[in-house]
């Protein structure tokens, strides 16, 4: 007999209730409210990630987005199961009278609510697929195949390259390092002219002198694939030069070679190095490099040639400009021929007085007769175009527009001399145009990264442009490496950011004595509310007293006191320092107007532009932010 299974009266009461809840979520419009705020939640991210990324908004304000409307979700359920939108307005579900309820006609509402949502999503998501992303896709491919055709030829570049380290001195006696370090640089000169060659800056790769790095962690410092290192030993007039190409990934020597030599022969030796170097490269590495080497011989007479590179190592060091000019000066006596001997002697009358060098009464008239001296035995020389463009400013004898031209004349002459470009920057600073002294200076440092001199004012423009932390950067970076200067312009920015104590140990470095008023000038720059007019009148008293180590703290420092009129008086430096935040009041004033027409800069304004900070009023006047 077949038994019949009876349900539990339990079950049944839970199958009801189960039931009965599911029916309620539909009456209610839950189950409607959650499909229509998940649809429209999807909208609006659609929307707010287009938003965000044209407005380029930091991508947690997308993510705080998506948290909000998840958020929301079950606070939307939770709200449809307890409310009930009535004729009356919103009240809560039990106080509803089932026969009044409005939730069918709500939920029929809501059903057409949610077909135009649907719809718009299936059209924007329809637009993105098929019409949006293939050009999108099409966009990314093309700047993968832009991006892979410009990696190729760094890649070559990075292939084709070579850091020629300093020649060691080997000479009994120590002291020809200068005679190794000259030979060095004319080899690496003549390899900088090499098609297809990147070659390592000569200030980038002498610093590794004496440095106990091995070869491949200095190629990987410097981004190059071969290394020239070698030695000097000198005796008399006999001189042996060692020399050997080593591939630093391998560490393989690719060549060597020992030279012995009259040094009458000198400047046939580095030519015979420097294309023993490129056939190497070329013929044992497969490398695509064209070209010859060619030395200029600019001098046949041994003692011009000794002096000149003595000069010549004294002014690239900026250790004692006087004995530079001193050994220059014989040089082109011994040699009146000598090209390059007048063209470092005329940058040496240029640049050193702003070092504080006593160079007599016309250094800058020296420097232009020296550097007309050498572009008329060689007009391809690069510098002495620069030398004449900045002095005949500083002098007066042509404008800002003329001085411009000479610059330009200059990189094209040489356009991996990274001191031209160091100077034509400090031309368009000094006019006040900061964009283009920054893309200069940054050129500067992709010739040589560790030239000092460019940091320092790349720092400067940088802190005339409001960043401040790159300033810093820089000038920490050039002053570990050695390099210290215009520092009256960094006081303020130094005190802003790394607080008193270092203000006060970089105000000690401006001058040569020890008795600066560095509180009373940290106090006029901290505490700009206050007055500082007997701080101001004990700086007037003693001002003559100072002994600078830099010509620019003279009129910065003095416009930190509020010295204006001394710091209208113009000296034989460049000016770009007074475009910084700091100087901004000395900016409203007369004498800032009456330096501007001291220098010139109004009339190159009003033939070639204003700068962005600055504007003509009427045909005579300007003002300046």
């Amino acid at each position: 007999m077949r038994q019949i299974r009876k349900n539990k009266p339990g079950n049944e009461i839970g199958a009801a209730s189960t039931l009965t809840f599911f029916q309620e979520l539909k009456r209610r419009n839950v189950f409607r409210v959650g499909i229509a705020y998940v649809v429209t939640a999807w909208l609006l991210l659609q929307v707010a990630d287009v938003v965000l990324n044209n407005f380029e908004l930091p991508g947690w304000v997308f993510r705080t987005t998506l948290l909000v409307l998840a958020i929301g979700l079950p606070v939307a359920l939770l709200l449809a199961w307890a409310f009930e939108l009535t004729p009356e307005g919103i009240r809560k579900e039990k106080e509803v009278d089932r026969s009044q309820s409005m939730t069918a006609a709500t939920g029929r509402r809501m059903d057409r609510h949610i077909i135009i949502a649907l719809t718009l999503a299936l059209g924007l998501f329809a637009v993105d697929k098929f019409l949006l992303d293939p050009a999108r896709d099409k966009e990314i491919a093309e700047a993968a195949a832009e991006q892979a055709r410009n990696e190729a030829p760094a890649a070559r570049a990075a292939e084709n390259s070579i850091a020629v380290l300093p020649f060691t001195d080997m000479s009994a006696s120590g002291d020809q390092q200068y005679f190794s370090d000259g030979i060095a640089e004319e080899i690496l000169n003549a390899l900088v002219r090499v098609d297809g060659l990147k070659v390592a800056s000569r200030t980038s790769a002498f610093a590794f002198r004496g440095e106990e790095q091995n070869l491949r962690e200095i190629a990987e410092a410097l981004e190059v694939s071969h290394i020239l290192e070698g030695s000097v030993r000198r005796a008399g007039n006999q001189v042996r030069v060692t020399a050997q190409l080593i591939d630093a990934r391998s560490d393989r020597h690719l060549w060597s070679e020992t030279f012995d030599r009259n040094l009458d022969d000198i400047l046939a030796i580095q030519d015979e190095i420097a294309n023993s170097i490129v056939s190497s490269m070329r013929e044992e590495l497969g490398l695509e490099i064209t070209g010859q080497v060619a030395i200029a011989s600019s001098t046949e007479n041994v003692d011009a040639y000794d002096l000149y590179l003595q000069g010549r190592a004294l002014v690239i060091d900026r250790a004692d400009i006087s004995e530079a000019v001193d050994l220059l000066k014989r040089a082109v006596a011994a040699d009146p021929g000598f090209a390059k001997a007048w063209e470092v002697l005329g940058a040496a009358y240029f640049v050193g007085p702003s070092w504080g060098y006593d160079l007599g009464d016309e250094p800058n008239a020296l420097a232009i007769a020296a550097s007309e001296r050498a572009l008329e035995l060689d007009d391809s020389l690069a510098l002495p175009w620069s030398v004449i463009g900045s002095v005949d400013q500083l002098a007066k004898r042509f404008g800002h527009a003329e001085a411009m031209d000479y610059h330009q004349r200059a990189m094209d002459a040489d356009p991996y001399n990274a001191t031209v470009h160091l100077w034509a920057a400090l031309t368009q600073g000094e006019l006040g145009f900061i964009d283009r002294s920054i893309s200069l200076l940054q050129r500067c440092l992709e010739i040589d990264p560790v030239y000092g001199n460019c940091k320092i004012h790349l720092a400067v423009m940088f802190i005339a442009n409001g960043k401040e932390e790159l300033a810093i950067k820089l000038f920490q970076e050039a002053t570990e490496d050695g390099f210290a200067g215009n520092l009256a312009t960094f006081v303020p920015v130094i005190l802003r950011h790394q607080g008193r104590a270092s203000a006060s140990y970089v105000s000690v470095q401006l001058t040569k004595g020890r008795d600066f008023p560095v509180r009373d000038l940290l106090d006029s720059l901290q505490f700009p509310e206050r007055d500082h007019s007997a701080a101001q009148r004990r700086y007037r008293a003693r001002v003559d007293e100072f002994k600078w180590h830099n010509l620019i703290s003279d009129p910065v420092i003095s416009a930190y006191f509020n010295y204006f009129e001394r710091t209208a008086i113009p000296v034989d430096d460049s000016y770009n320092w007074m475009w910084g935040p700091d100087l901004k009041h000395f900016r409203q004033s007369p004498e800032f107007k009456q330096l501007i027409e001291e220098l010139g800069s109004q009339d190159y304004w009003r033939s070639r532009g204003f700068p962005p900070q600055c504007r003509p009023l009427g045909e005579d006047d300007f003002e300046c932010d």
